[in-house]
């Protein structure tokens, strides 16, 4: 939005911060922006990942499975204690190597333990080890 308003007032001088038309645009645009990439937070801890307000034990996983959703591939976590994410996008944890290494650390730990389910399309797209888990 700041990058609108300044462009505007290069152009236009500041005559134009008197008209509803071009705040109009800078407040939808604003929004728009929102409801695309604002509105998703995410984290994840030793033990643990966030999405959104939904979280998992990343080592206590029961379920992983792939899916896509819209343009985004997704994975749909579910832990021991019945917390899960529904979709988890991988783009976004993927972006921080850090972070994406404690989520796909626990995911490993949880295959290797014998008690969580993995979908084929989800090893596949976490390009999982051979045999693990199974």
């Amino acid at each position: 939005m700041a990058i609108e308003i300044v462009f505007a007032t290069v152009v236009n001088g500041f005559q134009w911060m008197g008209l509803w038309l071009p705040w109009a645009f800078v407040v939808a645009s604003g929004l728009f922006m929102y409801w695309r990439i604002g509105g998703e937070w995410f984290a994840a801890g030793a033990v643990w990942a966030q999405a959104g307000k939904s979280w998992v034990n990343t080592y206590e996983l029961v379920e992983v499975k792939f899916s896509v959703d819209g343009l985004n591939r997704v994975l749909r976590l579910k832990d021991s204690s019945g917390q899960q994410i529904y979709s988890f996008r991988l783009r976004d944890f993927q972006a921080n190597s850090r972070m994406w290494d404690l989520v796909y650390n626990g995911i490993l730990h949880s295959l290797a333990s014998g008690n969580c389910e993995i979908t084929p399309k989800a090893r596949k797209a976490l390009m999982l080890p051979a045999g693990l888990g199974q």
